[in-house]
């Protein structure tokens, strides 16, 4: 089974109908090698939509106030995530999962869609100092230099006499 298939609409109508005429979910979805969740999904919207469930859907835009409602649906009202999907018209489960984890981390600003590249705040980036530094803030910028080749010197003789240690074993 190829993941991320696409199927055209008249595989998924003949498959529906197939199992609407009795045929079991699990005979079905193993003949025609589908995961038995894909065929249960593709039942419901049939079901739901009709033949319009069964249209591939369109990438859309949903408001944080749908996304709110969806969501409150799920945890207020008791449905479940198929069922979300049923009564919103929102075509996969884990659409719903992901608001419903988003809501519950970080409430309504979560639900809200946040397109494009994240602006920079020019108030975050800290001034340049102008001033020349004064002979204490050299000092200590030229302590701390200095340990920190100190540490790297450090690690170097450690990392030579652990590949002397492995010669020697050899």
């Amino acid at each position: 089974m190829r993941k991320n298939k696409k199927y055209d609409l008249a595989f998924k109508l003949r498959v529906v109908k197939e199992h609407l005429e009795g045929e079991s979910i699990k005979k079905l979805a193993g003949r025609r090698s589908l995961s038995t969740s894909l065929l249960r999904r593709w039942i419901d919207h049939y079901q739901s939509l009709g033949e319009q469930g069964l249209l591939p859907r369109v990438h859309g835009y949903h408001s944080s106030e749908f996304k709110l409602k969806v969501v409150k649906g799920y945890l207020d009202e008791g449905l479940s995530l198929r069922a979300c999907c049923l009564e919103y018209g929102i075509a996969n489960e884990s659409t719903v999962l992901s608001w419903v984890r988003k809501y519950e981390l970080s409430g309504l600003n979560g639900l809200r869609e946040q397109r494009g590249r994240p602006m920079i705040m020019k108030d975050k980036i800290p001034p340049k100092k102008t001033q020349p530094l004064t002979r204490l803030e050299e000092l200590e910028k030229e302590n701390l230099y200095l340990r920190a080749e100190n540490e790297l010197l450090k690690k170097l003789e450690a990392l030579t006499q652990a590949k002397e240690t492995q010669k020697k074993k050899r």
